[in-house]
């Protein structure tokens, strides 16, 4: 098994340390031995949030207005320079939100300062009013075949040999050139976040990667099935894909009870987690947002310390 650190990007660290404070998980992440990085996404926050929430039992929405959210391709390029082994990945980019030519040439230039390791985790979005905020609320009733649209766009640009047209739905171009084209080939790897069915259908049609959050160990086994399945069907090989999860709301700690959990979870068909469960739990309520971050990469060093030799 794999283990992705999530850097903080997400109202974790504030104005101050604020960014500084990601770079110095990712940086210690790479010293550490971890394998990957993490970056969410969410370009504002709405204050009065009714969206169903996926991924908690009660649907609500977990987040605040008044977080810092540093915007998540610009930290990855950040990531990049800063860093020369880790991986860095989306948990999860939300598409519809970024022009999609735009999006590739941002992507393939981070995968440029990266020297070939970003890994582009998506989604197609929850909240109905960060669309509208966005000014492209007319996406949200069909934001998974915008989504499919798009990706198909970046694709298309990561993989032309001379310039290359589409004529999609949303998106129409002619004869455009899109160099420089990603290091990674045939093109920056895609894995496909959520649970629904439609999410299982799209890792079939251009996954290279599953995206899981918060799943039991049997629920990724059943969500593994599930995608294999739909492999097979579209004449896919299932032991190409990669399996991953964001962990989280999960209640495991300490341990006993982490390395337990995770040999429940590879046997279950996980390859990779993203975000360091608490080896040593800590109310991080009333923190300060430095004292925060000083918890944050302690936890990273117990885990590589007394976890990770015996989950590898």
């Amino acid at each position: 098994m794999e283990f992705g650190v999530v850097t903080g990007n997400f109202g974790a660290f504030g104005e101050d340390p604020g960014v500084d404070g990601c770079l110095a998980v990712a940086e210690e992440a790479e010293r550490l031995g971890y394998d990957s990085v993490w970056v969410h996404d969410h370009v504002i926050m709405p204050s009065n949030v009714t969206s169903q929430y996926l991924y908690n039992d009660t649907g609500a929405s977990p987040f605040r207005s008044d977080q810092f959210i540093y915007d998540p391709l610009a930290l990855m390029a950040a990531i990049g320079a800063r860093t020369s082994r880790v991986r860095i990945g989306t948990s999860v980019l939300i598409v519809p939100y970024r022009n999609p030519l735009v999006l590739a040439k941002a992507l393939s230039t981070i995968d440029r300062i990266s020297h070939g390791r970003v890994i582009l985790g998506i989604g197609v979005g929850w909240m109905a009013e960060e669309f509208h905020a966005l000014g492209i609320g007319e996406y949200w009733p069909h934001r998974g075949r915008v989504t499919d649209e798009f990706m198909a766009v970046c694709v298309d640009l990561w993989t032309q040999d001379g310039p290359s047209s589409f004529h999609g739905t949303w998106v129409t171009y002619d004869n455009v050139g899109a160099n420089p084209l990603p290091v990674q080939k045939p093109h920056i790897p895609i894995w496909v976040g959520g649970k629904t069915e439609a999410a299982i259908r799209r890792v079939g049609r251009y996954g290279t990667g599953y995206h899981t959050v918060a799943s039991s160990p049997a629920q990724v086994a059943h969500e593994v099935a599930a995608v294999k399945a739909e492999l097979e069907r579209v004449g896919r090989d299932p032991a190409e894909l990669v399996v991953s999860m964001l962990w989280a709301f999960a209640g495991v700690t300490g341990r006993e009870q982490l390395i337990d959990a995770l040999g429940e979870y590879s046997r279950a068909g996980l390859h990779h987690i993203v975000g360091i469960p608490s080896v040593h739990p800590i109310d991080q309520t009333d923190l300060s947002t430095h004292d925060r971050l000083r918890v944050t990469l302690d936890n990273l060093r117990a885990f590589a310390s007394e976890v990770l030799p015996v989950a590898r």
